[in-house]
């Protein structure tokens, strides 16, 4: 792929938010890309290797949030601000989240991703967990009943008892303190001051 904003410069001059600024600019306003896409087309453009990809990655993304010409779309997909008035941008956002609830989600292909080549310790965050699926249950025995009478009785006398605990009911009746210490007195405390 040859970017004509770039013709004549050296790409080894060129920062990785330039040529993603190109690239969405060359594809068009309809054509938003996901990040993964967007960072192999210029790992391409580039021909960077992956380990100076994945070392530049943190910096690229963070630009990417930071510099105010893009804006994510939901589903980690990109696109230039300048594509939507403000106005339309909600509604973009709106429309692609109500586009997801009604059509069901389709397996989508394996893609390759670059940065996971031969490390069997990396994380691949583009498989769906089983754990966020909506087949989730609760545990029924962690369940409140709010009808059954019989929990919140037991609730009230445990939490009763452990106030028991802490401070027993016969607090209402008065306690006689004696101020007299045998070990200790104002006395002493006098003469040790005029020595």
């Amino acid at each position: 792929m040859e970017l004509e904003v770039f013709a004549g410069q050296e790409k080894s001059e060129l920062s990785m938010i330039e040529v993603a600024r190109a690239i969405l600019e060359t594809r068009g306003r309809n054509h938003e890309m996901y990040f993964n896409d967007l960072v192999n087309e210029i790992q391409n453009y580039l021909e960077k290797s992956n380990s100076d990809i994945r070392e530049a990655l943190p910096l690229f993304y963070t630009e990417l949030n930071v510099d105010g010409s893009f804006i994510p779309l939901g589903d980690n997909k990109w696109g230039l601000r300048s594509w939507y008035a403000i106005d339309e941008v909600d509604e973009e956002i709106i429309t692609l989240e109500e586009d997801d609830e009604e059509t069901p989600k389709k397996r989508k292909k394996k893609r390759v991703n670059a940065f996971m080549d031969g490390d069997e310790n990396a994380i691949d965050y583009s498989d769906d967990d089983p754990e966020d699926e909506d087949s989730y249950e609760a545990d029924p025995a962690l369940s409140y009943d709010e009808d059954n009478l019989d929990d919140e009785k037991s609730e009230v006398e445990a939490y009763d008892a452990e106030i028991n605990e802490i401070a027993p009911d016969d607090l209402g009746e008065e306690v006689e303190l004696n101020e007299e210490d045998e070990d200790y007195s104002d006395d002493e405390v006098d003469g040790e001051d005029e020595e």
